[in-house]
């Protein structure tokens, strides 16, 4: 346990090196520390946070003058240890009350980094979701934490037990206990204590730091869900408070008003309408009253708003951007795979869709008596990730021309795979794809272009995206049978793999002209 008690400085900055903080790499050949930061690629290989399970050797040391790593070998203790704190560091906003799933999120995250964990030709195992499982319940109530123990009540759901230790420092306290129990089984003591009270006692013996000892805060969680139950039945009450204000009749009740009804007859003051025009009114509000249809929201001639401009006062963006208005130019933290995501994808002044050539064209025929007039450089045509101000527009375009009830709020989670396209402030497209639908497989959900920038390299451009971004992966799609987008997805390489009848029944009215059999088309990788 020197390692973790020995006060050691980086070779590189000369600074000091903090367990849990500010740790660093040895080199195998010269034994000096360098810190994680310090290193001239910038992290180490993979980029999980707290990942310093490497053989490491310096640029002095290599006779390359390059920096090597080489991984030690992990148990699925360390790997475990390593998704949970890189989940709870980058991606906390996965969590729910600070609980990760076993399945979506932990085994995900060691699916997609298994070369990272495990280079080489180490195989999967077809058991190895089992295995993941089975160490979480094992080294339960003193490594990890169930959320069955809390007033969460999510037994799939999963956290550790110390947030604030680092995988490194939680795998040398753990070979250090195992190394106690050996003692005491040489000694042949006879006290019974078990993993828990062992391991904490561990802890609090080599680790003096208090703030990095403290366990996960389950009052926290019980008082934060307790919070949620009385939001919930405080609302229960006040909908209960406004059907007890309406009035209830009963059958009985019911039956006497209508015989009362038919006795006393309402009628109009002769003086000042006649009976002709009673008669008239009651029938008119009749027909009314038949004719009288449900509100659609895919009446084309209702306003969508698709621009950006009252989005403008969101609470995610900064003063700057509240105040002038824009597009945020920040770099993006993504939830899901804990990279900063460039503002842009892409910036294009070269595509000319159709509208805009309308638009230059009114403007010309508007200023031809002007010899003065000159027309002004179009904007580009930005391509980004999408972000919570561009949520409302998309689900306005997707309830206008897909079908109502659509809300893609669940893709800022994931906003890798997605592409919105922008002109100035208004969404000219967007495409999404849902990652990880199977473990070797994406789904491609929408992809959208405004009719008038169709044609032009958008919605293209947008498709090679997504591919992009799931190399290595399936990628399937549904398309509707008469779509011309068929052909499109046909020129990337996509096939039909199978007829689905009748799969947008549910969703699309009766009068849309647009086919309801859909083509399940597959790009294998």
């Amino acid at each position: 346990m020197e390692s973790l008690t020995s006060l050691k400085r980086c070779k590189y900055c000369n600074e000091h090196l903090e367990i849990c903080v500010d740790e660093g790499l040895q080199c195998i050949k010269c034994s000096s520390a360098v810190h994680i930061r310090c290193l001239r690629r910038g992290s180490a290989p993979g980029g999980i946070n707290g990942d310093v399970f490497f053989e490491f050797i310096c640029l002095e040391c290599s006779e390359t003058g390059i920096e090597k790593f080489h991984r030690t070998k992990l148990s699925w203790l360390q790997v475990i240890n390593l998704a949970l704190y890189h989940l709870q560091t980058r991606s906390s906003g996965l969590a729910r009350n600070g609980f990760f799933h076993w399945r979506n999120h932990i085994v995900s995250f060691i699916d997609r980094n298994w070369e990272t964990f495990f280079p080489g030709d180490i195989r999967r195992k077809k058991r190895w979701l089992g295995t993941v499982a089975g160490r979480l319940s094992y080294y339960n109530s003193y490594l990890f934490l169930s959320g069955a123990k809390t007033v969460f009540n999510k037994p799939a759901w999963w956290t550790t037990m110390y947030p604030k230790l680092s995988p490194y420092v939680i795998s040398e306290l753990y070979s250090q206990m195992s190394l106690e129990k050996q003692r005491n089984k040489m000694k042949n003591e006879k006290k019974i204590v078990s993993d828990a009270e062992l391991f904490q006692y561990i802890v609090q013996k080599h680790i003096k730091n208090e703030e990095l000892t403290q366990t996960f805060n389950i009052e926290k969680v019980n008082l934060q869900q307790n919070e949620m139950e009385l939001d919930q039945t405080q609302k229960k009450s006040k909908n209960m408070k406004k059907k007890m204000l309406l009035p209830s009749y009963s059958e009985a009740s019911s039956r006497k008003l209508l015989k009362l009804a038919s006795h006393v007859s309402f009628l109009p003051d002769e003086s000042l309408v006649s009976d002709d025009t009673v008669e008239t009114k009651i029938n008119k509000s009749r027909e009314q009253s038949k004719s009288r249809q449900p509100l659609r929201l895919l009446d084309p001639l209702c306003h969508y708003n698709t621009s950006l401009n009252n989005i403008s006062q969101m609470k995610m963006q900064k003063l700057q951007i509240k105040l002038t208005g824009g597009i945020r130019k920040e770099i993006i933290l993504s939830p899901y795979s804990a990279i900063y995501l460039k503002p842009y994808i892409r910036r294009d002044t070269q595509i000319f869709p159709s509208w805009l050539k309308l638009m230059a064209e009114v403007q010309l025929a508007a200023n031809k008596n002007n010899p003065a007039f000159e027309l002004l450089p179009r904007a580009p045509i930005d391509f980004t990730y999408v972000q919570p101000e561009h949520i409302p527009a998309i689900n306005s375009l997707c309830n206008q021309f897909f079908w109502s009830g659509i809300d893609l709020t669940e893709s800022l989670q994931y906003p890798d795979f997605s592409c919105v396209v922008l002109y100035k402030r208004l969404v000219v497209g967007f495409a999404f794809l849902v990652p990880d639908v199977n473990h070797t497989e994406n789904y491609i959900s929408f992809v959208f272009t405004r009719p008038g920038w169709r044609n032009c390299g958008i919605g293209k451009f947008m498709i090679y995206h997504l591919i992009q971004t799931s190399l290595g992966k399936d990628i399937t799609l549904h398309v509707s049978i008469n779509n011309p987008a068929f052909f499109l997805y046909q020129k990337f390489g996509f096939k039909v793999e199978n007829v689905v009848l009748d799969f947008y029944n549910k969703y699309y009215r009766n009068d849309i002209c647009e086919s309801k059999h859909a083509f399940l088309c597959r790009l294998e990788r």
